[in-house]
Parts: structure tokens; C-alpha cells; sequence
């Protein structure tokens, strides 16, 4: 699966909320984390779309080929923004 990496470096992520709230992409979506997405990664065609936090995003930058084992529940790390 070909993968893009939606992300804003310039405002810290806050320009991305609105994004994420229209994706409906609530929280880093790694097993075990909870912290909010500052990354958007989603197939050519976008039909899935997951949020990665900017720590598992800087865990994708040096490493080809990392796995990540994802969770879809309905955990808002937003607290209400969305």
C-alpha cells in the first residue's frame, strides 16, 4: 500500500484539527497510545486514513518498513474540539 503523510510542521499541528475532526481521526490510532495525532497517513485512494502522534510519526522517518498494530475506538484525545 502506497502511503501519504498529511502533516503541517509550520503551526505546530493546530491547522490539522479541522482535518482531523472531518476524517473523524480522533486520536493516534498505534495500540496502546493516546496522544493526539499530529499526522494524517492514508492510502492512494483515501479510504483508510489513521492518525499517528508525532512521536510514532518520527518512528516512520528513519526505519523502512515499520509495523504498527492500530486501534479504532471511539477515545477522543480532542477532549471536545471535535
Amino acid at each position: 500500500m502506497a502511503q501519504k503523510f498529511i502533516r503541517d510542521d509550520k503551526a505546530f499541528g493546530l491547522a490539522m484539527i479541522p482535518l482531523f475532526c472531518t476524517w473523524n481521526i480522533h486520536r493516534c490510532n498505534v495500540d496502546g497510545c493516546r496522544e493526539k495525532p499530529t499526522t494524517i497517513v492514508s492510502d492512494d485512494d483515501l479510504e483508510l486514513a489513521f492518525g499517528l502522534c508525532e512521536r510514532h510519526f518520527q518512528q516512520t522517518k528513519p526505519l523502512a518498513g515499520v509495523e504498527f498494530e492500530l486501534v479504532f475506538d471511539e477515545f477522543n484525545a480532542f477532549e471536545g474540539a471535535c
